[in-house]
């Protein structure tokens, strides 16, 4: 069982990280600060999907005061990481570099200017989620992650935003993981550290995929490059994701 003091103190421990992301983001605009916000926000988004199937909580209704926050903070972090991305591969054009750095900077002040918004909503958010939490069931939990399981197991069959979709759920197995009691975490049988370099993987096809799609039509010198990345990234995946089901659970 996840009993209602367990809940308490991890939600607790999520909320002030956050937090305390947001803060360091304000002092140093440092985008290291945004991704670790955002991890943290994830967590307590997956185990809020995990009370609410468990306990009839209002968990996930009550996290969406934050999602104007999540996404502007991903839209800051997805400016940086296309530049990046796409250097990887080819010089970006001056004008591109101009176009996301000027798109980063406005979307950078745009959120300093939300943060006394993000602070307030945030903190009514994490005060609900204190009184909504009921103990959960043992046995609630591990029929939960069956089912998540096999949703991956379908989505890992598909390709393009499905696939991209298994990785969140993969994400969501893990970051629960973490809050659960060690006994309870044993007797579910996670193998943890293959379902994280799945995980990992997937990202990094979808990141050179979204490299790819943005410049779609333009001829680059390292067009194809992409492509053929993108393309040993995707089989990677299919390689890694074959017999999911006997490689998800430790034997």
């Amino acid at each position: 069982m996840l009993t209602r003091k367990q809940q308490r103190k991890y939600l607790a421990k999520k909320d002030e990280e956050w937090q305390t992301q947001l803060h360091a983001f304000a002092e140093t605009r440092n985008r290291e600060a945004l991704h670790h916000l955002r991890v943290a926000v994830k967590k307590l988004k997956a185990f809020a999907r995990l009370s609410e199937a468990c306990s009839c909580s209002r968990a996930v209704r009550d996290l969406n005061v934050l999602k104007k926050m999540f996404r502007q903070a991903g839209a800051i972090r997805d400016a940086d990481n296309r530049l990046r991305l796409l250097e990887h591969f080819h010089a970006a054009p001056e004008a591109y570099r101009n176009e996301q750095r000027q798109f980063s900077e406005h979307e950078t002040s745009a959120f300093v200017g939300n943060m006394e918004e993000y602070r307030k909503k945030g903190k009514k958010a994490g005060r609900r989620l204190q009184v909504e939490v009921r103990s959960i069931r043992a046995g609630c939990i591990k029929d939960w992650y069956a089912k998540q399981l096999i949703k991956i197991g379908v989505l890992l069959t598909a390709s393009g935003d499905r696939l991209h979709q298994a990785r969140k759920h993969i994400k969501d197995l893990l970051y629960v993981g973490s809050a659960l009691p060690p006994q309870l975490a044993q007797e579910i049988g996670l193998n943890t550290k293959y379902l994280d370099r799945l995980q990992e993987t997937i990202g990094q096809w979808h990141d050179a995929a979204m490299v790819v799609a943005s410049w779609a039509g333009k001829d680059l010198a390292g067009s194809q490059a992409m492509i053929r990345e993108c393309r040993d990234k995707e089989e990677a995946v299919r390689r890694l994701a074959n017999d999911f089901y006997l490689h998800a659970h430790i034997r």
